[in-house]
C-alpha cells in the first residue's frame, strides 16, 4: 500500500463519518436504520390502533363490558412502576430510538384495569414498540 492508498482510505472513512454524523442529525435519513434496530431489540412494531387493539385483548370478554386502552405520557403516569421495567424504560430512553414514551393501561369503559405496558415511538415514525410490561398473570 503506497502514502496515496493510505490517504485515499483515511479521507474515505472521513467523509464517512462525516456522512453519517449528518444522517444521524436528519430524523428521516435515519428513519429505516431505527425502525430495524427496534425490530431486532424490541420484537414486532406496531402502530397505534394495533397498540389499543392488544392491549384491550389482555381483558377476558364480560358480558356488557366494553375493552379499550387508557394512554398517558409515561412522565404523568401516578401509579408505581416496579423497578424491572423502569430499567427497561431506561435502556429504551438511552437507545435513542425512541422519541416518546407512553403507558398503555386496558380498561373496561372508564375503569383502568392492571397489567400496563410501556410503549416508545420509533422517532420519525408513526410504529411503537413494547418496552417494558407488568402485572401480567403468566402460566
Amino acid at each position: 500500500m503506497t502514502h496515496t492508498d493510505s490517504s485515499e482510505t483515511s479521507a474515505s472513512s472521513d467523509i464517512a463519518a462525516r456522512l453519517r454524523a449528518v444522517r444521524l442529525r436528519l430524523p428521516g435519513q435515519m428513519l429505516t436504520e431505527r425502525l430495524e434496530m427496534a425490530r431486532v431489540c424490541y420484537g414486532t412494531l406496531y402502530d397505534l390502533d394495533e397498540i389499543r387493539r392488544r392491549v384491550s385483548e389482555t381483558l377476558p370478554r364480560r358480558f356488557g363490558f366494553v375493552r379499550g386502552t387508557v394512554l398517558e405520557r409515561v412522565e404523568n403516569y401516578v401509579e408505581p412502576i416496579p423497578d424491572e421495567a423502569l430499567l427497561k424504560y431506561d435502556d429504551a430512553v438511552r437507545s435513542e430510538l425512541f422519541s416518546e414514551f407512553w403507558v398503555a393501561t386496558p380498561k373496561y369503559f372508564e375503569q383502568r384495569q392492571i397489567d400496563p405496558w410501556i410503549l416508545g415511538r420509533v422517532t420519525g415514525s408513526d410504529r411503537y414498540a413494547v418496552v417494558a410490561q407488568w402485572g401480567l398473570e403468566r402460566t
